[in-house]
């Protein structure tokens, strides 16, 4: 134990010890303070950097998003978005880019995230692209899926068995109503559902499905539908080649050619929630056509008898069906853009110098 002994005259040397050890010890403990301030210093800017960037622009884990689906059996859904749709964001715009065959979600996200980028719009605009998983793509109990082709149509999720199942669409109603939020985003004007040849498919049958366009308070909705082979036809007429006119094909030479998904027969749960009236009614929603007037080969073309019925080749079957909207459904508002140099390939429709000038004249206005 050190103490203090005072003498007459002076401190003796217990007094001086005593003294220069509580010098060390004071020493010692600020060091160990400066010290741990450092350290937690550290472990705060670790944390800080391990917390995503708002937006975040990068197609890896860290903007990559999960939701629930909640109900009697819940299941969850995986997507990358540049702002978390939980919390309040001062967005004006979202634009939910759907994924062709390759269901290859993170890709797509980059495409746009750069096209935002490009036009300075990453503050303004909320990118999401969702994944629509196939069987193959589940690694979780409670990851939703689809078959290989229903998820393109709106068709219910898989397996039958499952007590309650989900319409592909549903999912796209389920953004749009997190997006149209104004405890969330409270500035939302308009949410776009853009789509490239599988997706472009997937986001025309959806326009003329969905319940929730007109329905969202004064947010708007715009449909981008780019180097699509199909579209749904509202009535039984199609092109026929040897006469450069469309005409009503017979049972026989086609007999499946006006079933939904290319007709209006034998549509799905989801699309028969609307009468074909009211689904004629839907063209006159927001859409536009991107066609790539290079998008002319046969690569990965169906041609099948009732794929035919609609064209040469996807630049062709885009502008026979805006032709064939002209014709019979005068009132549509469809419109069609073409991209000069582009083939089958979304880069080259969006973030071409037509395509950016498309998407900025999209998101200004």
């Amino acid at each position: 134990m050190y103490y203090i002994k005072y003498h007459e005259g002076g401190v003796n040397l217990k007094m001086k010890y005593f003294k220069s050890m509580l010098l060390l010890i004071y020493i010692f403990a600020i060091s160990c303070e400066d010290s741990n301030q450092d350290q937690n210093a550290k472990d705060n800017s670790n944390i800080e950097d391990d917390q995503p960037a708002i937006p975040c622009l990068k197609a890896n884990i860290d903007c990559e998003r999960t939701i629930e689906l909640r109900d009697t059996q819940n299941f969850t859904f995986d997507l990358y978005s540049t702002h978390p749709l939980d919390s309040t964001m001062q967005v004006k715009n979202a634009i939910i880019f759907v994924h062709g065959r390759e269901r290859n979600s993170n890709e797509y996200f980059k495409t746009m995230v750069s096209a935002i980028e490009s036009l300075n719009q990453t503050e303004n605009v909320a990118v999401i692209s969702p994944k629509f998983k196939n069987e193959e793509d589940v690694y979780n109990d409670t990851d939703i899926y689809w078959s290989y082709l229903g998820w393109r149509y709106g068709n219910n999720s898989q397996p039958s068995s499952n007590e309650v199942r989900h319409s592909s669409f549903a999912i796209i109603d389920t953004l749009v109503q997190k997006l149209s939020s104004k405890t969330h985003f409270p500035q939302m004007k308009k949410i776009i559902i853009a789509g490239h040849s599988a997706g472009a498919q997937f986001s025309q049958l959806y326009s003329t499905g969905n319940k929730m366009d007109g329905n969202i308070g004064d947010i708007s909705m715009n449909y981008w539908i780019a180097n699509s082979q199909f579209f749904l036809y509202a009535n039984e007429f199609r092109w026929s080649k040897s006469d450069s006119d469309f005409y009503i094909p017979s049972t026989s030479e086609c007999s499946n050619y006006d079933e939904y998904p290319r007709g209006m027969i034998d549509r799905n749960n989801y699309m028969n929630s609307l009468s074909e009236v009211q689904i004629i009614n839907n063209l006159s929603r927001n859409v536009t056509l991107l066609l790539g007037e290079l998008d002319i080969t046969s690569s990965l073309l169906t041609t099948t008898c009732y794929a035919t019925l609609l064209g040469d080749n996807r630049f062709d079957r885009g502008s026979k069906y805006y032709q064939f909207l002209n014709k019979y459904y005068p009132n549509h508002n469809y419109r069609k853009v073409t991209i000069p140099g582009a083939d089958h390939d979304r880069n080259k429709i969006y973030l071409s110098p037509e395509g950016l000038s498309f998407i900025n004249s999209e998101i200004i206005k």
